[in-house]
């Protein structure tokens, strides 16, 4: 009897339970922030773009790097927002399509101690202290893939923030660091206290994108409200946190072609076999 009670339930809750609970679409982003302030930047995102396709999104927060790494390559998000060897990772692998994009260019600047003579160069940082944020972080994989020999690199000193990059090179603590440009150029504008050593190649800025799971149809929705006037506004605390108010704009998927390679050697995200082979496994088993 109990049994069926139970069945009886499940069957009203199908019944009485809107239909778009079962079909939302999850929207998330890296683990940066906490889930209060996560809410705050993402969730209006998600709401707005209920609201205007009439399809619901669910913003969902990500509370470590292995979580967020585990789903993301079983594809279970449907709209993401993250760095720009994440995004390619998702288009080559999952069939993933950019939505919009933050319109700077990503510069990364490899600094040391202004007085430093002895640093000048790449190499010269091998058994070196080096600050950077943790892997997978994008300005971190991308310094450490000059260094192919893993007997011959930099000793990574692992800190959170781009300011507490800048203050442990500038105190000592790190023989280098690396942050974007833009930060460097706030934090130590004429250079008095640091010099750049290395500013890499510009690579396009972070996204959003959108999975297989969302129609063309609808993803030309998303795209639309997002880039109108009241998607500016939506995207505001985004905005005022990654771009200084700049909006978003359209963006191609080949711009951002071939930057997953920084991904082979990161942490919770390397893979050594295919990985459209891993996803299907972890689809299968899931």
């Amino acid at each position: 009897m109990r049994i069926l009670k139970t069945r009886i339930v499940l069957i009203l809750l199908t019944v009485l339970i809107p239909q778009t609970v079962f079909s939302a679409y999850l929207f998330t982003a890296p683990p940066r922030e906490t889930a209060e302030k996560g809410n705050k930047v993402y969730s209006p995102i998600a709401s707005f773009l209920t609201k205007t396709t009439g399809k619901q999104f669910i913003y969902k927060h990500q509370h470590s790097w292995a979580e967020y790494a585990r789903d993301m390559r079983a594809g279970k998000y449907d709209l993401v927002f993250d760095g720009p060897h994440f995004v390619d990772w998702r288009i080559h692998n999952i069939e993933h399509n950019i939505i919009v994009k933050i319109p700077h260019l990503l510069r990364w600047r490899v600094i040391t101690q202004a007085g430093n003579t002895a640093i000048n160069k790449l190499d010269d940082l091998i058994g070196e202290k080096t600050c950077a944020p943790g892997s997978p972080n994008f300005g971190m994989l991308n310094l450490f893939s000059h260094f192919r020999d893993p007997e011959k690199q930099p000793i990574h000193v692992e800190v959170k923030g781009w300011n507490n990059v800048y203050e442990n090179v500038k105190n000592g603590t790190c023989v280098a660091g690396v942050l974007p440009k833009k930060n460097h150029e706030i934090f130590d504008k004429n250079k008095v206290y640091t010099k750049s050593i290395h500013t890499h190649l510009p690579y396009p800025n972070q996204a959003i994108t959108a999975s297989k799971r969302i129609p063309d149809n609808l993803k030309e929705k998303i795209r639309a409200a997002l880039l109108s006037e009241d998607g500016h506004k939506a995207l505001k605390n985004l905005r005022q946190r990654y771009t200084g108010g700049t909006n978003l704009v359209k963006a191609e998927d080949e711009e951002y072609d071939s930057i997953h390679m920084l991904l082979l050697n990161a942490r919770h995200f390397s893979y050594q076999q295919d990985t459209r082979f891993l996803i299907n496994q972890q689809l299968v088993n899931n």
